[in-house]
């Protein structure tokens, strides 16, 4: 099948939806976070929270790749990034008012919905903003507000924050298209950014992406694990957290 890998737009959050919904079902930690929700609420729940991403990309530095099966038209896979970027003052109080006042709707597991983000926030905060973890030149650190000369100086220097660092927040494939190179495809993309800015590269792994991932260099520094039998699930389920040092690895 000829795949095209395009960025990916706002108007295709209803696939992105479609692919990201029919590809967690079987995941032992996500398929519990929802088990009560209507699909419909489900459904627009998540459509809003993609149209948040596009809205603030520029906020995030958000940016997200999609797959093509071009003989169907379809969108098949998807990958959301997040690249170094600046901010100023303004943008930085912006985008710190992003998250709040967000609902989830009737039936959510409020309870597993705090533990497992809480814990992804624990280590987001201490992989993410230690400057050691990030910054591989002479620029700055994530947490703290890097000035620049001003020109001439004809004005007062600006200050921004600048985060030298590349997450990998999602990579979904579409199951009946899986094991046919997407996921290498969409790495690989997002990676060759990465290198280019000389960034360490962030993500969380569930046990069926890890392989994938650990071909292109990522290490293990940290893990999750959740005791699912409190939530209405079986077991121990754990995610990994993983570092990439820039050139790395390149399956």
């Amino acid at each position: 099948m000829p795949f095209q890998l395009l960025l990916a737009e706002a108007s295709d959050i209803p696939e992105i939806v479609a692919v990201h919904q029919i590809s967690w079902v079987d995941d032992p930690i996500v398929a519990r976070l929802m088990p009560d929700v209507e699909p419909k609420a489900k459904w627009d729940y998540d459509v809003d929270y993609y149209r948040k991403k596009f809205d603030s990309k520029s906020l995030t530095g958000t940016v997200m790749h999609k797959i093509v099966d071009t003989e169907t038209g379809k969108l098949v896979a998807f990958a959301k990034w997040n690249y170094p970027h600046s901010l100023t003052p303004e943008q930085q109080a912006e985008k710190d008012k992003l998250d709040l006042g967000r609902s989830y709707p009737p039936g959510t597991n409020i309870q597993l919905y705090e533990e497992f983000f809480g814990r992804l926030d624990t280590l987001r905060k201490k992989y993410w903003q230690e400057g050691k973890n990030y910054c591989e030149s002479a620029c700055c650190i994530s947490k703290e507000p890097f000035t620049t000369p001003s020109e001439n100086n004809a004005l007062p220097p600006r200050r921004f924050w600048l985060t030298l660092r590349t997450v990998l927040h999602l990579l979904v494939v579409t199951p009946s298209y899986q094991r046919k190179g997407l996921g290498t495809m969409l790495v690989r993309e997002g990676l060759t950014a990465a290198d280019r800015d000389n960034a360490r590269a962030y993500i969380e792994a569930s046990p069926m992406g890890l392989g994938l991932y650990t071909k292109f260099g990522w290490k293990e520094v940290d893990d999750i694990i959740i005791d699912m039998r409190p939530h209405g699930g079986t077991g121990m389920a754990s995610e990994k957290c993983l570092i990439r040092e820039p050139g790395a690895g390149m399956a």
